[in-house]
């Protein structure tokens, strides 16, 4: 098969917020070296202004960025990447939940440390990796954008930002805290099972292009629909292989098993920045696959994804009950979510594609008030983000403790708050097209979700402080997080028809 590169359709502005992200991380890292503008203030604040460039970017790419209504050709770099509003709405996700991570510099790296300007190179090629992995249309461009955001985390979980100054070598005699090696864990056990699931990943889609002759994703979905031929057993294995890869990335069962571990040992503004972004980018990419390259396969696929949709929803919430580490709890939290994500692919519709862009906007906002929290309230040692610490918050911080409860309470998908409505949506794209059953496990899940999340309100309302409990120190970028997940949660609550009608009007296939 020939492959002939079209100059006509090299779109770059189409690619314009990936690439100010990239230029933007490489300005960092060259100004790290210049040791008068190697400073905390500095770096994030040309990390902000990227990061608020290539948002501005973004929304002015959506007004004419192709949808289904009109006639525009999203192909753009010859089949390699795919330009349109459901790449748009996830750069926004992955742009936003960004800032999380540069705001928790006001603790994370500290100045003294040598690797400032190593972090936010980090994160930002983290994000454009990502955004990538929202606009590929190939499967090599996809393997390639998910190993660019992948490595740049394995390095983050293990990011020596708390925990040591960068000057440490291995003959050093430094003694190592526990959050050193908890981060040295986190990234190990997070870089071996990456390792592993990329390659299960790339050989899944060396089946597919033995099987059907084509890395194109819309190649492959016509090859699939009119020739028979590509029907067979290579595609069948590469599908399942290609699946298994990329539910590794999501925490779906029984891939979860790093999440709690990972989420844990690294610092925390990176744990935030996965527990969203991460999940955002692979169910981009899921959406991709199954919506257009593998609709055909649907009967298939689909027992396969119900299967996973509901142990993943059953053992992550059940799972959480018996966390008494905040993180790990979340961590337990974000595995559930993933379960319920994923009945909007099992849907394989329109109305279930647009709730889970709505979901994942919804939950972005839960995610990043509860981490801005535990964030503000994080202690030294094991138990530093024990559930314990939030005793006696309610009197301590009370509009601490009621941003907590309002997120606890959208989480658990309690009415009228963002998150009752991100699972209603998606329980009403299940039942329409007549999935009873994993709409009533998916209840019963979310039924068992609510003794977690209303223990962490009842530590904070119902049990008195520990002694010598601190007063926590609220930076303003956390605080201003917090107040816009608040105000955001209860506003998605109140009017969610204008978010929904946005995530159908983003909604490609």
């Amino acid at each position: 098969m020939e492959f002939v590169i079209n100059y006509d359709d090299m779109n770059w502005a189409a690619i314009g917020p990936e690439l100010i992200m990239l230029m933007t991380a490489f300005f960092i890292l060259l100004a790290g070296l210049k040791k008068r503008l190697n400073t905390i203030s500095f770096l994030s604040g040309v990390a902000m202004v990227g990061v608020g460039a290539a948002f501005l970017f973004t929304l002015m790419l959506w007004g004419e960025a192709p949808t289904v209504g009109n006639e525009s050709n999203s192909v753009i770099f010859s089949g390699a990447l795919i330009y349109d509003r459901f790449a748009l709405v996830f750069n926004l996700i992955f742009l936003f939940m960004s800032l999380f991570a540069i705001f928790g510099s006001a603790r994370y790296p500290q100045e003294t440390h040598e690797n400032k300007a190593e972090y936010f190179t980090l994160l930002l090629m983290t994000v454009a990796g990502m955004m990538f992995l929202a606009k590929s249309g190939n499967l090599i461009t996809i393997f390639i954008s998910l190993e660019l955001f992948s490595i740049a985390l394995y390095i983050l979980c293990g990011f020596s930002a708390k925990h040591g100054t960068g000057k440490e070598g291995p003959n050093s005699n430094t003694e190592l805290s526990w959050e050193t090696l908890a981060s040295q864990e986190s990234t190990v056990k997070y870089l071996l099972t990456g390792a592993f699931s990329s390659a299960i990943l790339v050989y899944g889609m060396a089946l597919i292009y033995a099987g059907c002759g084509t890395t194109d994703i819309n190649v492959m979905g016509e090859l699939l629909q009119n020739n028979p031929y590509t029907k067979n057993t290579l595609v069948y294995i590469g599908m399942g292989l290609m699946f298994c890869g990329l539910a590794f990335k999501i925490s779906l069962v029984p891939f979860h098993s790093w999440t709690p571990d990972v989420y844990q040992g690294a610092p925390t503004p990176i744990t935030g920045f996965m527990a969203v972004a991460t999940k955002a980018a692979a169910f981009a990419v899921i959406a991709r696959i199954f919506f257009t390259a593998l609709p055909e396969l649907e009967k298939t696929w689909m027992p396969i994804l119900f299967g996973v949709s509901v142990l993943t929803m059953l053992v992550g919430n059940t799972a959480a009950i018996f966390q008494n580490d905040l993180k790990r709890m979340l961590a337990y939290s974000g595995v559930a979510h993933a379960g319920y994500l994923l009945i909007g692919i099992v849907t394989n519709t329109q109305e279930g594609m647009a709730s889970i862009v709505f979901y994942l906007a919804v939950y972005l906002f839960m995610n990043v008030g509860a981490f801005a929290v535990v964030f503000t309230l994080e202690g030294e040692g094991e138990h530093g983000n024990s559930i314990n610490r939030l005793k006696g918050l309610a009197k301590k911080s009370p509009l601490l403790a009621a941003a907590m409860a309002l997120f606890m309470v959208s989480l658990a998908g309690f009415p009228p708050t963002a998150g009752f409505f991100g699972k209603l949506f998606l329980f009403y794209a299940a039942i329409k097209q007549g999935y009873i059953l994993i709409t009533v496990l998916a209840v019963i899940a979310s039924i068992i979700s609510v003794y977690f999340y209303l223990r962490v309100i009842v530590m904070m309302y119902f049990h008195e402080e520990e002694e010598n409990a601190s007063q926590p120190v609220i930076y303003k970028g956390m605080g201003a997080l917090i107040t816009v997940s608040c105000l955001v949660v209860v506003g998605i609550g109140l009017f969610p028809s204008f978010l929904m009608e946005l995530a159908r009007g983003a909604i490609p296939f």
